[in-house]
């Protein structure tokens, strides 16, 4: 998801190339504006929750990223700042629940996006193809064909 968006918005796509050491500043709000992980549970017993009934075995989608859009925690949620300094997202959970391995893919984002961008500082997306995307636990793009504008 990061790099589709640095393919749909050479604003922000420069800014990082000109200046890689916002690079995890722009990870950051990347995790919060495309958080690429959902939960799902299954009810254990017949209840009503906020007037939804559900059943024993029903099966319920936790959608972390709906947090990451709320207007009391995130000024301006739905748009995405590579430079937001406020971000206490929910990509990989929030307290004991938080993924333990949330630290390494931070650092693995960081460096994959530094080093794609310092070897292809300009791409777009290729319009004659279409972007598709995975749902379900895991969201982000399946197929994200891009064209890599090389210099003379």
């Amino acid at each position: 998801s990061s790099l589709w968006h640095l393919a749909s918005n050479p604003v922000d796509r420069r800014r990082l190339v000109e200046n890689p050491e916002k690079i995890p500043t722009a990870t950051e709000e990347f995790l919060r504006a495309y958080a690429p992980v959902t939960m799902a549970r299954m009810v254990t017993d017949d209840m009503e929750f906020h007037g939804v009934q559900m059943k024993k075995e029903d099966r319920v989608l936790l959608p972390f990223p709906a947090a990451n859009r709320d207007e009391k925690q995130f000024a301006n949620p739905a748009v995405v700042d590579i430079e937001r300094e406020e971000n206490r997202h929910a990509a990989f959970g929030l307290g004991i629940h938080r993924c333990i391995g949330s630290n390494l893919a931070r650092l693995e984002m960081n460096v994959a996006i530094e080093v794609f961008l310092k070897r292809f500082p300009d791409f777009e997306l290729d319009m004659s193809e279409q972007v598709t995307w995975s749902s379900g636990q895991v969201r982000g793009p399946r197929n994200l064909p891009f064209r890599i504008n090389v210099r003379a």
